[in-house]
């Protein structure tokens, strides 16, 4: 069973994002306990599936959630906002999914679907050969993959390791799971690009990566997809 967090501050925009979940959870069949959270209980947190959170303050919303990922790194929190370009800065954030408010009921089942997705460990890992050896990798902690001198890296939050393989098989491999080849050396998780620059893209860790001149319309296009279809639709 799902057990899903709200913290908002407005008690009426509260009670409407609990109306939304509670029509979700029996439209798409899925067992759903909805909590009621304070500011002041960050420790409530810590037995989520995920957390709702939606405060008109952006700089407000984006600083809890900054304090909540400090005690739970791993909670997935779902980002509610209010105005378009609230959905445009937090990209920078690495929330689990934007929706909009004026659009709640519509968002919210892309998140509650990707929620039920997300429960097979399988589907959202990737398998690589290291020395011989096979190891499963969670597609999130990937940041991308380069080839250098012959020789594939695979950079993840905080290792790199040398794969098997070549760079263009991961990329048939990994095809419509949101990565990006956006240069001859470079395949990259475009979950973790903050920023699309003409000549780079800017990930969520400070590194930026080359974008080839040939390259930049069809990365410009799918990162555009990417964020229309999987982050805020």
């Amino acid at each position: 069973m799902f057990r899903v967090g709200i913290l908002c501050g407005q008690d009426e925009e509260k009670n409407t994002i609990r109306h939304a979940i509670e029509l979700l959870s029996v439209r798409e069949n899925f067992g759903c306990l909805i909590q009621d959270l304070s500011p002041a209980s960050p420790e409530a947190c810590s037995d989520l599936s995920c957390l709702l959170l939606a405060y008109e303050d952006r700089a407000a919303a984006f600083a809890y959630a900054e304090t909540l990922w400090q005690k739970e790194p791993s909670l997935s929190i779902v980002y509610i906002a209010y105005r378009s370009e609230d959905i445009f800065a937090a990209l920078r954030m690495p929330f689990f999914h934007t929706v909009r408010f004026y659009n709640l009921e519509q968002d919210l089942t892309v998140v509650f679907q990707k929620m039920q997705r997300s429960k097979s460990p399988a589907s959202d890992r990737v398998s690589f050969i290291h020395n011989g050896k096979m190891m499963l990798i969670p597609k999130r902690e990937i940041l991308y993959l380069e080839s250098c001198h012959h020789e594939i890296k695979l950079h993840l939050q905080t290792d790199i390791f040398s794969v098997a393989e070549t760079l263009t098989l991961y990329e048939k491999r990994l095809k419509g799971s949101g990565f990006i080849r956006t240069d001859r050396s470079f395949l990259v998780n475009m979950y973790h690009i903050r920023c699309l620059e003409r000549s780079s893209v800017l990930l969520d860790n400070g590194e930026h990566l080359y974008i080839s001149r040939r390259r930049y319309p069809e990365v410009k296009l799918s990162f555009e997809n990417y964020i229309r279809h999987l982050d805020f639709i």
